[in-house]
């Protein structure tokens, strides 16, 4: 018989290692520090999920699946031109970050991350978003032929993550995230598309 799983526990456990690699960093992060964070046992993590690259890839995919989900419906609501789609994205981003830096902090350390590689699943669907955002683009004049989908990808989904976090802090000092960059990021995105 298959082990109930405690959705309180692995609530926690997903608050623990968020809050852990942004203290430490990911490399840093070990099984123990989340256990003892998420007030669970070793054993019970590792019952659960295989190790901590397992739970990383969990917490990834959510992030991303969730991103995709919040894209596609944009991309319903904007049939026409790619900017409002943009602009809202962006918003939901510096929104994202004002109300849940633990969170936002922690997929931008996962976005940076060289040991972590997307899924064949993750892959296909961004491409295939990517293009049918790129494809609205084209016809509305917003984005050049030239503009690959990666360039679409890299400017949409994580360049304002980029921007978010540097402006938080950088080598200037710590500077306010506001909903002022909204429209900022928006228009150095469109920008760079054209």
């Amino acid at each position: 018989m298959a082990r109930k799983i405690d959705e309180h526990k692995i609530a926690r456990i997903k608050e623990a290692i968020m809050q852990t690699i942004v203290e430490n960093g990911i490399e840093a992060t070990t099984i123990a520090m989340i256990a003892k964070k998420a007030g669970v046992s070793g054993g019970y993590l590792y019952r659960t999920y295989a190790g901590k690259q397992d739970l990383l890839n969990e917490l990834y995919y959510e992030k991303v699946n969730s991103l995709y989900k919040e894209l596609e419906f944009l991309l319903a609501l904007n049939q026409t031109s790619i900017k409002p789609l943009i602009e809202s994205f962006v918003q939901n981003r510096v929104i994202y970050f004002l109300n849940e830096p633990i969170a936002s902090k922690f997929f931008y350390q996962l976005l940076h991350n060289e040991n972590f590689l997307a899924s064949e699943e993750i892959k296909l669907k961004s491409a295939e978003l990517m293009q049918n955002i790129k494809n609205i683009g084209l016809k509305s004049g917003e984005i050049a032929k030239s503009t690959t989908v990666y360039q679409l990808h890299y400017h949409l989904l994580v360049y304002a993550v980029d921007y978010i976090n540097f402006t938080r802090k950088n080598i200037f000092g710590e500077q306010e995230v506001s909903m002022d960059d909204v429209k900022k990021l928006t228009e150095n995105i469109l920008k760079v598309l054209k």
